[in-house]
C-alpha cells in the first residue's frame, strides 16, 4: 500500500518558510474544499509564526462558521492597502475565479497557487496543481508533511471538510487510496468526526431545505430519461428568504436520480445572467460540456455562466448535453 504522495514543489515551500506575512485567497462562491483547505493551510503556517490573512471575494456560509478561523475571512475591501510578502490561491481553478481578491493577490511579489482542478492554467509565478487529487484538503496536507507541521483536531476538522465535501463525503468516484491515508490520519490526530459530519452533511438550514422544494417543483428529465435539470429565478431566492450558499448540493437531487447520467441546476443571477451548478455519474463528462461556455471544473462536478435569461440559457445547456450524449452513447 502507497502512502501519501509528495509535495514535489520544494520553490514553493522556500517561500513559504521565507514570506513572513502571507495573503491566502479562495474562490468565488466558496465550497467547503475552498473555505477547509484555506484555512487549513493558514492554521499550519501560523505554526511557523507567519501572520495570515485569509480573504474571499463573497462571504463564508454561516453553516461553515464552527471551524477554526473561518469568522477572519476578509473581503476584497479590506485589502486595498495590505502588502503581502506573498499570496497563495487555494482550490481556485483560474485567477478570475477568486474575483476582486484577484488584485490584492497579483500585487503580491510572490504569487502561488495550490490546487486539484485538471483544466487549472497554471497562473500564478509558482504553481502546484495536481488534477488527479480528489480535493485541494488532500494537497494542503502533503504540503505540510513537507513542511514538517503536525496536525492538530482543528486543522484535521478543517481538512476533513474540504475532502468529504470534494468527494461527496467519501463515495464519489474520485475517491481513491490516498483520500483514506488522509481521512485516516485526521481520525489519529483528534477529529471529532460525529460532530463535524453532522455539521457538514446532516444539519440543514430552513431557507435551504424552502429553495430546495421551489428547484424540485421546476425538475425536467429529458435525453429519455439520462439527463434532468432545475432551475431557480430571483423570485424564489427571495420567497424562501435565501442567499446562494443556499444552493449547495441541490443538483445532487437531479443527479441522483435512477437512470440519470447528467444534470445541472441553472440559477438567475441579479445581473440577468445564468449560473449553473453541472454534475454527472461515470463515465460523463459535464466539464466539456462547462468548457462550450467558458467554465470548468472536474468530469464529474463543474460549473459556468452564461449571459443570457435564465430559461434561455437553461435551453442552451440542455442542447449541449444532448449533443454529449449523441456523440459518446
Amino acid at each position: 500500500m502507497q502512502g501519501m504522495k509528495p509535495f514535489n514543489c520544494d520553490e514553493m515551500l522556500s517561500v513559504l518558510k521565507g514570506a513572513n506575512s502571507i495573503l491566502l485567497c479562495t474562490h468565488v462562491a466558496p465550497d467547503g474544499d475552498a473555505i477547509g483547505s484555506t484555512l487549513a493551510m493558514g492554521l499550519a503556517l501560523k505554526k511557523l509564526g507567519k501572520q495570515v490573512v485569509f480573504s474571499c471575494a463573497d462571504p463564508i456560509p454561516a453553516r461553515f462558521h464552527f471551524l477554526s478561523g473561518a469568522k477572519e475571512f476578509v473581503q476584497a475591501d479590506a485589502l486595498a492597502e495590505r502588502q503581502f510578502d506573498a499570496a497563495l490561491a487555494i482550490d481556485a481553478a483560474e485567477l478570475a475565479r477568486i474575483g476582486d481578491c484577484a488584485g490584492a493577490f497579483e500585487k503580491a511579489p510572490v504569487t502561488l497557487q495550490i490546487d486539484h482542478h485538471g483544466t487549472n492554467p497554471s497562473y500564478a509565478m509558482i504553481n502546484y496543481v495536481d488534477g488527479d487529487a480528489a480535493a485541494s484538503g488532500c494537497l494542503i496536507l502533503r504540503c505540510m508533511d513537507a513542511l514538517g507541521i503536525p496536525l492538530t483536531p482543528e486543522i484535521a476538522q478543517c481538512i476533513y471538510c474540504g475532502i468529504s465535501t470534494d468527494t461527496g463525503n467519501f463515495c464519489f468516484d474520485n475517491t481513491d487510496e490516498e483520500t483514506f491515508i488522509c481521512a485516516a490520519r485526521l481520525m489519529e490526530a483528534g477529529l471529532p468526526l460525529n460532530e463535524t459530519a453532522r455539521k457538514m452533511h446532516l444539519l440543514r438550514e430552513e431557507p435551504h431545505v424552502r429553495l430546495l422544494g421551489r428547484a424540485l417543483n421546476t425538475l425536467k428529465i429529458f435525453a429519455d430519461g439520462k439527463c434532468a435539470w432545475m432551475c431557480l429565478t430571483r423570485e424564489d431566492f427571495l420567497m424562501a428568504q435565501a442567499g446562494p450558499e443556499h444552493t449547495e448540493n441541490i443538483v445532487n437531487y437531479a443527479r441522483d436520480l435512477p437512470g440519470i447520467e447528467m444534470a445541472f441546476l441553472g440559477t438567475e443571477q441579479e445581473n440577468g445572467s445564468t449560473k449553473f451548478s453541472l454534475r454527472a455519474q461515470p463515465p460523463r463528462d459535464v466539464a466539456a460540456v462547462a468548457k462550450k461556455f467558458q467554465g470548468g471544473g472536474h468530469k464529474l462536478a463543474s460549473g459556468c455562466r452564461i449571459d443570457l435569461p435564465l430559461l434561455a440559457a437553461c435551453a442552451a445547456v440542455e442542447k449541449e448535453m444532448l449533443l454529449q450524449i449523441e456523440e459518446n452513447q
